[in-house]
């Protein structure tokens, strides 16, 4: 059996995040497990690349604090390393006295938060800014931005490699197992030989499964409340004709599950819309055509340009989330597990959005619960 200092589960953003973290300040044997052939093959790469600002998130909360700083320390990153980003900023738009109410109340949750830059605007404002768009007020966020996911993670992988991590990807975790001295973990190698490491320390920043994954030490998700539930996302392409006709990120109010349909600028100026929300039982990133009339609904008022023909299928995400269906919204869970009887552990659950955000502001973090 080989024997280990920490053993890290998931290679998504906020996994190759927090290897590169902890790598980088001391000198123990670490291992990354990734059950795919490469990094961010889940939720890391089918989201919108959007660097939050932290508007959104209950004060005192992990996703508020971890939001704001990560906002800051990504935009260090990727000017000191090269990373593409644009710091587009964010209209989040209202057109009627119910969203404004909404819209002001998203401006106090961020005074609180500790966002900066933000300011209300008025119609006015709002046609100097981005004469294409129809909207009576709206919140200017001008933190907001967008990231190349993939660069970023590439950033984070070369990194924790250059300071002696081990990344074995094609590693399913099968078997965790509590013993006296720390944890005996069992992986699936690509060969379908079951490869078992022992090591003091366990991260488990598996994502979509992760609730699974610490299931296997004896947990149960019942009552800790660590079960959960997959909320699908789904995104439309809008005609290149259509390109250049906004330069800031569009958002309407935020719903129940996410932060609504609203525009996704890429990098390249070209333009998409998403993502919806609903809750699945499965993983499936097919994209349903029926919910083109949806799209075309939910941002027709805003976008008045836009035409439904215009709207194409593009891609879906999932995203893991702790509140089911109705239920409240949850925050992350990062924490060592020694209240639990399992010390040495470190579970992170539910890590849908801001984790791309986040994702060094929680590295600092699970470094500093070592």
């Amino acid at each position: 059996m080989e024997q280990v200092d920490i053993v890290i589960i998931g290679a998504g953003v906020v996994g190759l995040a927090i290897a590169r973290e902890i790598s980088g300040k001391n000198q123990s044997q670490i291992v990354l497990l990734e059950r795919h052939p490469y990094f961010g093959a889940e939720t890391s790469s089918r989201n919108s690349e959007v660097i939050h600002a932290g508007m959104y998130y209950p004060t005192d909360t992990m996703k508020a604090h971890f939001c704001v700083r990560g906002n800051r320390r990504l935009y260090e990153l990727c000017a000191e390393h090269r990373i593409p980003c644009r710091k587009t900023g964010k209209l989040i738009v209202a057109s009627t006295a119910d969203e404004d109410a909404k819209v002001e109340a998203l401006f106090q949750q961020g005074i609180a938060n500790g966002v900066e830059g933000l300011t209300r605007l008025n119609a006015r404002q709002i046609k100097d800014l981005e004469p294409n768009i129809r909207a009576d007020f709206a919140l200017f966020s001008p933190e907001t931005g967008l990231i190349d996911a993939h660069r970023l993670m590439q950033f984070f992988e070369t990194q924790a490699e250059a300071n002696g991590v081990l990344i074995a990807y094609q590693h399913t975790v099968s078997g965790l197992e509590k013993q006296a001295d720390g944890y005996k973990i069992t992986a699936i190698d690509p060969a379908g030989e079951a490869l078992e490491i022992s090591s003091k320390i366990v991260i488990n920043c598996a994502g979509l499964d992760a609730d699974k994954v610490t299931a296997l030490a004896g947990f149960d998700l019942e009552q800790n409340q660590y079960r959960q539930h997959y909320c699908k996302g789904e995104y439309f392409n809008v005609s290149n004709r259509h390109a250049g006709k906004i330069n800031h990120l569009v958002y309407p109010v935020p719903t129940a599950y996410s932060l609504g349909i609203h525009t996704r600028l890429r990098l390249d100026g070209t333009l998409a819309l998403g993502p919806n929300a609903y809750y699945v039982d499965e993983i499936n990133y097919e994209v349903d055509n029926a919910h083109q009339d949806e799209f075309y609904t939910s941002v027709k008022d805003f976008l008045p340009y836009i035409e439904l023909n215009d709207l194409s299928p593009e891609m879906a995400g999932i995203r893991a989330k702790l509140q089911g269906p109705g239920e409240n919204v949850r925050d992350f869970v990062i924490r060592e597990e020694s209240d639990n009887g399992f010390p040495g552990l470190i579970n992170l659950i539910g890590i849908d959005s801001p984790g791309l955000t986040s994702a060094p502001a929680i590295a600092e973090y699970v470094a500093g619960l070592l």
